[in-house]
């Protein structure tokens, strides 16, 4: 991170820490597959949590983690929509851990502009897969200590809303229609070779 960049992360965080712990921000949101909050998968599945921010004016600057069960889903993958363009989005802290996602990218020092961004509608930010790792009910994805933040480093209060994963067990794999015919087949071959093999009585 350059040095401009370096002094309104630092600002923003001397702002941020005057906020309570996990305090909301502007309209944050997990959509599961079917843009829905609530999803059912199983184990060992696969699925994308997206991430999408609304209703943000000047918009510069975001920072969160989101937490979930490190026993009941895996995160596998983090990437970013570049929200502010490919060429002006500088990322400051991206990392996956077991139970949580740091998440945190800002308009880049050396971008030509001059002011945040407008936000009126759903937009992604970014997209986490996650895997399955064994059943249960009320798996959360919690946005945890959120900063968003505006081009002059003003952080903003608002909504930020959770998904909800629920995990089935893995399906049975059922037996395919051959074996129920390949087992009497055998069964007869060895009572066959059972009556073939007998010894004559004199």
């Amino acid at each position: 991170m350059n040095k401009h960049m370096l002094i309104k992360f630092m600002a923003l965080a001397f702002v941020g820490s005057f906020q309570i712990a996990d305090a909301a921000i502007p309209n944050l949101s997990v959509k599961l597959p079917g843009n829905t909050s609530v999803y059912t998968s199983s184990v060992g599945a696969v699925f994308n949590a997206d991430i999408y921010i609304d209703s943000v004016d000047d918009f510069a600057l975001f920072d969160f983690n989101l937490s979930f069960n490190s026993a009941k889903l895996e995160a596998l993958s983090l990437t970013s929509a570049s929200v502010f363009g490919a060429a002006d989005t500088e990322t400051f802290f991206n990392a996956i851990t077991p139970g949580k996602v740091h998440f945190a990218e800002t308009i880049s020092g050396t971008s030509a502009l001059t002011s945040g961004i407008n936000i009126a509608a759903p937009t992604l930010l970014g997209t986490i897969q996650f895997k399955a790792l064994s059943s249960g009910i009320n798996n959360f994805i919690n946005f945890t200590n959120p900063i968003i933040a505006t081009w002059d480093s003003t952080s903003l209060a608002g909504s930020a809303l959770p998904a909800n994963v629920t995990i089935s067990p893995a399906a049975a794999v059922p037996l395919p229609a051959s074996v129920f015919l390949f087992l009497p087949g055998l069964f007869a071959v060895f009572a066959g070779r059972k009556h073939k093999t007998r010894p004559l009585i004199s």
